[in-house]
């Protein structure tokens, strides 16, 4: 049985449709390595290639990859009815605003203006959904939900996008990491160290590796990958390498002592948070964006 996200089906599906890794990619707005991390994935759950490569030639389908061509344009195109179908019966009640948000944004950033806008807003319903920066995006581009908020380092194929405000990135260690008593940190110090991070291929691997090239470092050793933010924390927290996490995410435990702040010599460029939409927004998602961004 295959039970390949909707997103991983999305980016096979685009590469086959365009004819390359490369028009997906661009089609899609993620690096190439991204897309071809996503076709590996499944074609190691399907346990055979799924296409014919040839250097210099488009990638050919093989049998196996004609068959999960066909189921991925079946659940995608059934999951697009169904999207329509909830938007269709959303419009009865114009006062309701579905979101899609990054986890890290959800927990951290969103909780307090979210309540703020619901106290001066109390007629809006709002309904959220959380996920990885993919699968938000994701959501938004196939209008599964209006907006969506995430983590970005600047705009995003295939739609539209405002900043709303900026996070600053930083690194932190376990308080018994050798570097947690410098006083300052170089680029090259901490470049010494394995790192604990986020999946690769995923776009949150992709903005910190961006970032940390931006300091000079541009291979790093990666001794553990993690999809949960709260995972990376506490694997830190118990020695296994160094993570670089939005500022917002590493407040609390900074604070209690459970892992240290490095000050870095050459400060990390910060991320945005963009919200993220394809239609028109409604009154309500103008003044939600507004209350996002600290406007009255």
């Amino acid at each position: 049985m295959i039970s390949a996200s909707p997103r991983r089906l999305s980016v096979f599906k685009s590469v086959v449709d365009l004819g390359g890794f490369n028009l997906a990619a661009a089609r899609l707005g993620i690096a190439q390595p991204s897309v071809g991390a996503h076709i590996k994935a499944l074609e190691q759950q399907i346990g055979q290639p799924l296409f014919h490569r040839h250097r210099g030639s488009k990638p050919k389908l093989t049998k196996a990859g004609e068959a999960v061509y066909a189921f991925a344009v079946d659940v995608l195109q059934k999951s697009q009815e169904t999207t329509q179908a909830l938007a269709t019966m959303r419009k009865t009640d114009a006062q309701e605003i579905a979101i899609a948000v990054h986890r890290d944004i959800a927990t951290q950033f969103l909780p307090e203006r979210l309540a703020a806008f619901t106290r001066k807003h109390p007629g809006v319903r709002v309904v959220t959904r959380i996920g990885t920066i993919d699968e938000v995006i994701e959501l938004v581009r196939t209008d599964a939900v209006p907006l969506g908020l995430f983590l970005a380092s600047g705009s995003v194929g295939g739609i539209r996008s405002e900043v709303l405000a900026h996070e600053p990135l930083t690194v932190v260690v376990s308080p018994r990491h050798p570097l947690a008593g410098s006083k300052t940190v170089s680029p090259s110090d901490v470049s010494r160290h394995p790192f604990v991070t986020g999946l690769r291929g995923s776009r949150y691997f992709e903005l910190v590796q961006a970032a940390l090239k931006s300091l000079g470092i541009e291979r790093f050793e990666v001794a553990m990958e993690m999809q949960e933010s709260a995972a990376v924390k506490e694997m830190v927290h118990h020695g296994a390498g160094i993570a670089c996490l939005p500022r917002c995410t590493i407040v609390p435990e900074v604070a209690a002592g459970s892992l240290t702040e490095l000050k870095l010599t050459v400060a990390l460029p910060d991320l945005q948070i963009r919200c993220g939409y394809r239609a028109s927004l409604s009154a309500a998602g103008r003044q939600f964006m507004q209350a996002v961004r600290g406007n009255k």
